[in-house]
């Protein structure tokens, strides 16, 4: 059965994440697709995946030692500072517990070394301004028409009615700092096979 190469990153019918995640959960009528019933957390996950098949060259990736990472993570790395795995960590940044289940070892290691070029439009930071001035820079959790879910740099669910701001506007520039500004290349290439092997809780 012919179907769309998925492995451009573009697709004819959706163009923001948003929508795209509409259209997997409503499929196309009249067409193979059908619609389906996956949660927010899943939606995302997939989305996630379909905007990184794209053609990689394989023979640039590098994978370290898995122990030696787990470390590095959690200590000079310091991603467990934003970063959530399991039940440790922080909120502030993506959950990293199952993002070698939905990420390839070549799209990770681009988020490793050039957060801003390889940001997924999903995970673009949040800056938000109330009615009374206050600024609300975070993580954008959920959208719709009319409000906006986010956790804030304090760790806060914050839900805002779009109508109520000043100001909202999604970054470009992601607040990770290239892992080679802390880690040398063995480094970072164990902190890539760490992130490889969490595929979620047992």
């Amino acid at each position: 059965m012919a179907g769309v190469d998925l492995r451009g990153g573009t697709y004819a019918r959706a163009e923001s994440d948003f929508e795209l995640m509409r259209l997997i959960r409503t499929g196309i009528q009249g067409t193979a697709m059908p619609p389906n019933d996956f949660s927010q957390s899943e939606l995302t996950g997939i989305v996630s995946y379909l905007r990184t098949m794209r053609d990689v060259d394989l023979s640039t990736v590098t994978l370290g030692d898995e122990t030696r990472g787990r470390g590095l993570f959690a200590g000079k790395g310091a991603c467990a500072s934003c970063h959530r795995v399991g039940r440790n960590g922080r909120r502030t940044a993506p959950d990293l517990t199952d993002i070698g289940a939905v990420r390839t070892a070549a799209n990770l290691q681009a988020s490793l070394l050039d957060p801003t070029g390889s940001m997924l439009p999903v995970n673009r930071p949040v800056r938000a301004v109330l009615a009374d001035g206050t600024v609300l820079n975070g993580r954008r959790l959920n959208e719709d028409t009319y409000t906006i879910q986010l956790i804030d740099e304090n760790e806060r669910l914050r839900s805002l009615d779009k109508a109520e701001l000043r100001e909202l506007a999604a970054g470009t520039t992601s607040p990770m700092a290239p892992a080679t500004d802390v880690l040398d290349e063995q480094e970072v290439a164990d902190v890539l096979a760490y992130l490889l092997s969490l595929k979620g809780l047992n």
